[in-house]
């Protein structure tokens, strides 16, 4: 039987007693009542013989119970009967100091409790009724994972830490079919201890649940794990943190990050970094968030011979109010034009030049210009002849740099191969792998374009 479980919502925000005090889940809470329901039998069959033999009422003729128990249980059997709970805690003292107590009366007895503080509504008592009863293992399998979340709600309405995430871990480990917000709970649980490494964890199970059950992960799951990773110092947690939020959720936001920890790790090496700026700007849900990442992108383009991405990416930073059109930012788009004009003329020239040449690297660059010019299909046509000729020093910048090109035509699949043959070509350059995976998640959420494939 599947037990229900409890919204999950109280352990994040401060609770109310009310909340606490809900009942526990149903067939849990029958299972407490088996002891109970063996004792009404046996003080049925008992109070007919009881004024034969002057002996008080006895519980389960088929358990083992002590013969003190058995004599004074009948009178809190009544008092549970006739639900004066009150009573039955009174009463219950008097039971636990019985000699010679066995294992079914001291079961009787934790359930007799459990029952009347849960009805009592006397919280600090009821949790001490729950532990106990876990603790002498008289649970059933299916009680014990809501026991234990009972337990974290209550210890997360007294504001104790320690006791809310533990109780909630044993939670989920007793939940064979937990839920990815159940995990993304004991996540932030943890969180909330400035246990980053076990939040990390716990935030990465819950987002990968979700995906094998065909969900979207939550945004902010991958937030708080980008959190964790800070404060961890993992870098490269983090990118791969990052990398997959922004498959799920582009933003430029989440590219600026991925740029920055890309330029910290390479020393801003131009080659990846040019690849960097391109997918994050190339995305049109994504970006770059500050004014920095444009002009580095601006710098970086124009240095390695493609103004027309400098241009590109200083107007699209201008239009989203992000770069001022004004002084200096105005003057490096303005030469990006020049520059972008100057290789409108001299393409044609080099692109005969470079079907002659018998080594591929000049035609993958000047299939580079044809990309800067926004030509797509020219680009495309001279980057794979320059890999055809061979002696294209990167094999993966090239390739990377045909897959953009033939996403901007909406040629999809051949997008995907000229991206899987960048990651292969990659090798132990870990951020060109990167990259190239950063553009397949874009394939990955990116409907079929007009241009059609």
């Amino acid at each position: 039987m599947k037990v229900r479980r409890y919204s999950t919502q109280w352990l994040i925000a401060v609770v109310s007693t009310a909340v606490i005090a809900a009942a526990l889940p149903g067939s849990a809470q029958a299972q407490y009542q088996t002891p109970q329901a063996d004792t009404d039998r046996a003080a049925k069959q008992e109070s007919r013989k009881k004024k034969k033999r002057g002996e008080d009422a006895a519980p389960a003729p088929g358990a083992d119970f002590s013969p003190e128990f058995r004599k004074q249980a009948g009178k809190v059997q009544q008092s549970v009967n006739d639900k004066r709970w009150d009573d039955v805690i009174a009463e219950l003292p008097a039971l636990e100091a019985l000699p010679g107590l066995k294992p079914d009366d001291l079961r009787v007895i934790a359930t007799w409790r459990l029952q009347a503080t849960q009805a009592t509504g006397d919280m600090d008592a009821f949790a001490a009724a729950i532990e106990n009863y876990l603790a002498q293992g008289y649970a059933q399998p299916e009680q014990i994972g809501p026991m234990h979340q009972q337990l974290a709600a209550h210890y997360n309405g007294k504001k104790d830490r320690e006791k809310t995430v533990h109780h909630y871990q044993r939670f989920v480990d007793a939940t064979p079919d937990v839920e990815p917000d159940e995990l993304q709970t004991l996540g932030k649980l943890y969180l909330q201890n400035e246990s980053y490494a076990e939040s990390a964890l716990w935030l990465g199970k819950a987002i990968e649940v979700a995906k094998a059950r065909g969900a979207l992960p939550d945004q902010a799951w991958f937030q708080l794990r980008d959190r964790c990773y800070v404060e961890l110092d993992d870098r490269n947690g983090r990118l791969d943190n990052l990398e997959a939020l922004v498959g799920y959720y582009p933003d430029k936001e989440y590219y600026s990050r991925i740029v920055a920890v890309y330029q910290l790790q390479t020393k801003d090496d131009r080659t990846i970094m040019l690849n960097a700026y391109r997918v994050a700007v190339g995305d049109p849900m994504g970006g770059l968030a500050t004014v920095g990442g444009y002009l580095g992108y601006a710098e970086t383009a124009l240095a390695a011979g493609s103004p027309g991405e400098a241009a590109r990416g200083l107007e699209r930073g201008m239009k989203e109010g992000i770069v001022p059109s004004v002084g200096s930012n105005q003057a490096t788009l303005q030469e990006a034009k020049t520059a972008v004009a100057t290789d409108r003329k001299s393409l044609p020239g080099e692109s005969i030049s470079a079907a002659r040449n018998p080594k591929g690297e000049f035609a993958v660059k000047v299939g580079l210009g044809y990309y800067s010019l926004g030509d797509y299909e020219k680009a495309v046509e001279l980057i794979r002849l320059g890999i055809g000729k061979g002696g294209v020093a990167r094999l993966d910048d090239a390739n990377m740099l045909l897959g953009a090109a033939l996403i901007e035509l909406g040629r999809r699949d051949e997008a995907r191969a000229a991206l899987e043959a960048a990651r292969a070509a990659a090798g132990a350059n870990a951020h060109m792998t990167r990259i190239a995976g950063l553009w397949l998640y874009r394939l990955g959420r990116q409907a079929p374009a007009a241009a059609g494939s």
